[in-house]
C-alpha cells in the first residue's frame, strides 16, 4: 500500500464514521416520532413496538459499526502518525496532520503556517516523496 491510500484510507473511515453517526442521530429522531394510534389500541400496540424494535435494532447496529469503524481508524492513525513523525521537517509534518488528519484546506493551512498556498503544496509534495520512501522501508506500516 502507497501513502496516498493510507491517508485516503483515513478519510474514508473517518467520513464512514460521520455518516453513521448522522443516521443514528436521524433514527433517534425518527423513533421519537413514533407513537401508537389512539384509534386501535390492540392492533397499534404491535405496531408501535415492532417500529420501536426494528428503529433501536438498527441503531444498535450502526452503533457496532461505529465501533469497527474506530477500531480501524486508529490503527490507520497509529501507522500514520508513526510514519509523519519519521519526517525531518517540522513544517512537513505540520502540513500532513493538517490535511490530512484534521482534513483542513491548503488555505486554512497557508494562514496557520505563514507560507504561501503554493510553498505549502510544494513542501507537501516533498513530504509525499519522503512518505512514499519511508513505506519502502517501513513495510509493516504501509501493509
Amino acid at each position: 500500500m502507497k501513502i496516498r491510500e493510507l491517508l485516503g484510507m483515513h478519510y474514508a473511515i473517518n467520513h464512514r464514521i460521520d455518516s453513521k453517526l448522522e443516521q443514528i442521530a436521524e433514527l433517534r429522531s425518527l423513533a421519537a416520532k413514533v407513537t401508537a394510534s389512539p384509534f386501535s389500541e390492540s392492533h397499534s400496540k404491535g405496531t408501535y413496538s415492532d417500529r420501536v424494535g426494528r428503529t433501536t435494532a438498527r441503531i444498535m447496529d450502526l452503533e457496532n459499526e461505529i465501533n469497527d469503524d474506530i477500531d480501524r481508524l486508529v490503527d490507520v492513525k497509529i501507522r500514520i502518525n508513526e510514519l509523519v513523525t519519521s519526517l525531518d521537517d517540522e513544517i512537513q509534518r505540520i502540513i500532513i496532520e493538517r490535511h490530512y488528519i484534521l482534513n483542513e484546506s491548503w488555505e486554512k493551512i497557508s494562514e496557520k503556517v505563514g507560507y504561501s498556498r503554493r510553498h505549502i503544496t510544494r513542501l507537501h509534495d516533498k513530504a509525499i516523496e519522503t512518505l512514499e520512501i519511508l513505506c519502502g522501508e517501513k513495510t509493516e506500516l504501509c501493509s
